[in-house]
């Protein structure tokens, strides 16, 4: 399989999206969301933009808006999904206007740099360290020639989300295009990955060093195997998120199929679906459950501790109702340990480790560590060492019994 950026990312954000676009291929209809063929169209007129200036010839904002409406109305048609329905197609075209207005008076008379490449394909492989090869292919929006040492990467964003400083200097995409140009000119010593944001106007850019794009190429490299060895494996698990409302598959997804097919009803017949009567069903009765629970718990506890308090003024640990039933009552040690991911529990394992009694706890919480001390498996100097880490305290148990 040939990889690229978004085939990765793809399994990452749902491994279950990224076997029906990817392995099966269903034939299902496609439907492109208008907030990507919004994108696609600002992207065509910037790259016209771009193109004609190779060529000397400057486009006013005029011509590139006329342009940028032409390919819309030769694009657009019904097919085309609109999630947001509080919103037409007319937004959409008018804020791709907005895009590139605001774009053109920004960088205008666009001399900043010489550009090499627009909708450059780059290709890039990557060894491990057994000497097998994975093919990446990458397309770079604008690729800018500032000197020969030094070269700007461009990528235009049209979604709402301008990314912040923190998440550019953690992109792996243009990051991994950078790579590639390294090794497709080898006089270049700098890359600058530049994103803009096309809805806020802002300009962001970033840098790595060769030891980051090393990192990220083991990263990379990590994350296609776990592709492969899941892909073995055919496990291919769903992960719901917001970008489920703009997936193709929902029609196939384990976790949609029945909400797409409900979608298709009339509100009669919605209603009368067995699977919407038995979801009501459930949820009714967990209602009522709870609603019971809530009464009788405070209740079951009252007695709980006058069962413990009769058990131990009257020296009974097992005490018996009228028809020969019991309930036997046992006390038993209990430790409460240090917070995970705090210092001192970070001492406190290591003591365990070092004291060879680690393997024996299996998992470390307090039910495992109360059974390691009542087994008396440490040492009275080891306890000694854990004391500052560990407080005692005591738990009940009741045991309901039938028998007599």
């Amino acid at each position: 399989m040939r990889y690229s950026h978004s085939r990765i990312e793809t399994f990452k954000s749902c491994p279950k999206k990224f076997y029906f676009q990817y392995i099966e291929k269903p034939q299902i209809e496609e439907k492109k969301g208008i907030e990507a063929f919004l994108g696609s169209m600002v992207h065509e007129a910037l790259e016209k933009l771009y193109t004609d200036l190779k060529f000397t010839k400057v486009n006013s904002l005029d011509e590139i808006i006329e342009y940028y409406n032409k390919v819309w109305d030769e694009n657009f048609d019904l097919t085309i999904d609109i999630v947001r329905k509080e919103y037409t197609p007319d937004h959409y075209r008018k804020m791709g206007e907005r895009f590139l207005a605001d774009y053109y008076n920004k960088y205008q008379p666009f001399n900043q740099g010489k550009t090499l490449g627009i909708e450059q394909e780059i290709t890039l492989k990557l060894v491990d360290d057994n000497g097998f090869v994975y093919d990446l292919i990458g397309y770079i929006d604008r690729l800018t020639m500032i000197t020969e040492e030094f070269f700007e990467i461009h990528d235009y964003k049209t979604n709402a989300h301008t990314k912040t400083q923190d998440e550019v200097n953690k992109d792996t995409q243009l990051a991994l295009y950078s790579i590639a140009i390294k090794r497709m000119y080898p006089s270049v010593r700098r890359v600058d990955l530049v994103w803009h944001f096309l809805e806020s106007g802002l300009e962001m850019r970033s840098t790595r060093t060769d030891d980051d794009l090393d990192n990220l190429e083991n990263l990379i490299i990590q994350a296609i195997k776990e592709i492969e060895a899941k892909t073995k494996l055919k496990e291919f698990p769903t992960s719901e998120s917001a970008l489920c409302n703009w997936c193709n598959f929902k029609e196939l997804c384990p976790v949609k199929s029945h909400l797409f097919k409900l979608n298709k009803l009339p509100k009669n017949e919605y209603l009368e679906e067995d699977g919407v009567k038995l979801v009501e069903e459930y949820n009714k009765l967990t209602k009522e459950k709870k609603e019971v629970t809530e009464v009788i718990d405070p209740k079951l506890e009252k007695v709980k501790e006058a069962l413990v308090a009769y058990s131990k003024t009257n020296g009974a640990e097992r005490v018996y109702g009228p028809n020969g039933e019991s309930i036997l009552v046992k006390e038993y040690p209990a430790y409460n340990l240090p917070e995970k991911d705090t210092p001192e529990r970070e001492q406190f394992e290591k003591l365990l480790k070092a004291s060879g009694t680690w393997e024996m706890i299996a998992e470390v919480n307090s039910f495992n560590f109360s059974r390691a001390m009542s087994s008396g498996i440490f040492s009275e100097d080891f306890l000694k060492k854990l004391e500052c880490y560990v407080t005692k305290e005591k738990t009940i148990r009741l045991y309901p019994s039938s028998k007599k």
